[in-house]
C-alpha cells in the first residue's frame, strides 16, 4: 500500500511543479515500448522466436504486454529505486493473481532493461536468475526507438 501511494504522489508530482523523486524519476525511464530479448522461466529458456514476439508497453505507471500487435495482459506497475536491488512490484488487471502484488527486482541501463519476478504469493526474488526450482522468471528487454511520422 505504501508503494502504492508513492507511485500515486509521484505521478501526482509529475503533474505540477514539484521537483522530480526518485520513483517518479524511475517510472519516467521505464516509459515506452520495450521488446523481449531473452526469456526464462523455472530453468526454462522460451525459445529466441516466440519471446521476440513479445513487447511490454508502458506508459505512466500501467503496463500492457503485446504479442504481434495483440493484447493478452495488463499490469500496474510499482517501483522502490531505492532498494538494492531496485524493487519492481506489478498488479495484474485481470486473471487468476488480480489485484495481487507479484514481487520482482529490476535493473536498468539505459535502454537494456532485466526484470526476475516470482511468481504471485512467493517471495521476492534476490537474484537475476531462474534456475530450476526457483519458480522465477528472468526476463531481458531492449527499449525500442519511437518512430515519429512527419505530417
Amino acid at each position: 500500500m505504501v508503494h502504492l501511494i508513492t507511485v500515486v504522489c509521484a505521478v501526482t508530482g509529475a503533474l505540477t511543479d514539484d521537483p522530480p523523486t526518485p520513483v517518479s524519476k524511475a517510472l519516467e525511464e521505464h516509459q515506452g515500448t520495450w521488446r523481449v530479448v531473452s526469456f526464462q522461466r523455472d530453468g526454462m529458456k522460451t525459445p529466441d522466436e516466440l519471446a521476440r514476439s513479445i513487447v511490454r508497453v508502458v506508459e505512466k505507471d500501467h503496463v500492457v504486454w503485446k504479442r504481434e500487435g495483440k493484447s493478452f495482459a495488463g499490469t500496474k506497475l510499482v517501483l522502490d529505486p531505492s532498494a538494492d536491488p531496485k524493487r519492481i512490484d506489478v498488479i495484474p488487471d485481470g486473471g487468476r493473481d488480480f489485484g495481487k502484488h507479484v514481487l520482482g527486482i529490476y535493473k536498468q541501463d539505459g535502454d537494456d532493461l532485466t526484470i526476475c519476478m516470482a511468481d504471485a504469493d512467493a517471495p521476492r526474488p534476490t537474484k537475476f536468475e531462474a534456475g530450476e526450482g526457483t519458480k522465477w522468471t528472468l526476463m531481458t528487454f531492449r527499449r525500442e526507438k519511437e518512430v515519429r511520422e512527419d505530417r
